[in-house]
């Protein structure tokens, strides 16, 4: 009998034991403990430091693909390689085989480093297939609005603040605005670029700013929509979105199918 309750006491003892480790795994989780060099905690993904540049990479460079996979790849790697900058033109990421739809998207990768103009001209499918390449993803809305938190939204000084009213020369180059930054420490999540996220929704029929405590910034979801097409939403606003771009700025009017001068997009593990 006294046999019988000490196996039932160490049962219980293991079932406690697992029970407090997976808590521990589940509260303390690896992705957001050990981020490459590429990216920042926050709560339990990696997310970019930078808006992404796009870059079609020989099959051949399995270095630094490799590179590129982990996090640690460099501009000096990439151009060294031969490796070629896309997502900068009119049409460039179509005419090097990766069609609006994404099919064909084989060789092209997404890299998140400063100094480098960041894509634009890239349908939200282009983006999905240029960021599995990478091992990454397109952040959920969720996951973007909470790292871009703490992004300062008090104007553009033209050199150190968020790039919200720059028509000349246009779209600055990744962490160039050294106070442009968020609470996690991810860079130009307030204009630069709108940036595409995973979600799609219904196409949204107008824009409606937050109201002043949300800083006025624009939202442009909701309603049916012209058409029973998706859309897909891009956050944080644009280089020319002035006083509508910031942390709370989500627009849904375009189709995942839609690219253009303004919208890019970061990834995410």
């Amino acid at each position: 009998m006294e046999s019988s309750r000490i196996l039932v006491k160490e049962d219980e003892m293991r079932r406690l034991a697992t029970m407090t480790l997976l808590g521990l795994a589940l509260a303390s989780p690896a992705a957001a403990a050990e981020c490459p060099a590429d990216s920042v905690p926050s709560g339990t993904v990696c997310m970019d430091l930078y808006e992404a540049s796009v870059w079609q990479v020989p099959a051949s460079e399995k270095t630094l693909i490799s590179k590129i996979q982990k996090g640690t790849a460099t501009l000096a790697n990439l151009t060294s390689a031969g490796a070629v900058q896309l997502g900068l033109a009119i049409g460039d990421l179509a005419a090097a085989g990766c069609q609006a739809t994404g099919n064909g998207c084989l060789d092209v990768y997404a890299v998140s480093i400063p100094g480098v103009t960041p894509a634009a001209f890239i349908t939200w499918f282009q983006a999905a297939a240029a960021a599995r390449n990478a091992h990454k993803r397109l952040p959920t809305n969720q996951e973007w609005q909470v790292a871009a938190l703490g992004t300062p939204d008090a104007g553009d000084n033209g050199t150190t603040t968020c790039n919200t009213d720059n028509l000349i020369p246009g779209v600055g180059a990744t962490g160039s605005r050294p106070a442009c930054i968020s609470d996690v420490g991810a860079f130009d999540m307030v204009g630069n670029l709108w940036e595409w996220v995973g979600d799609w929704g219904d196409l949204g029929t107008a824009c409606t700013p937050w109201p002043a405590t949300f800083g006025s910034d624009a939202s442009c979801v909701g309603g049916p929509g012209p058409s029973n097409l998706p859309s897909a939403w891009f956050r944080g606003g644009s280089r020319q979105s002035l006083t509508e771009a910031g942390v709370f700025a989500v627009n849904g009017r375009n189709i995942p199918a839609f690219s253009g001068s303004e919208v890019g997009f970061r990834c995410v593990r």
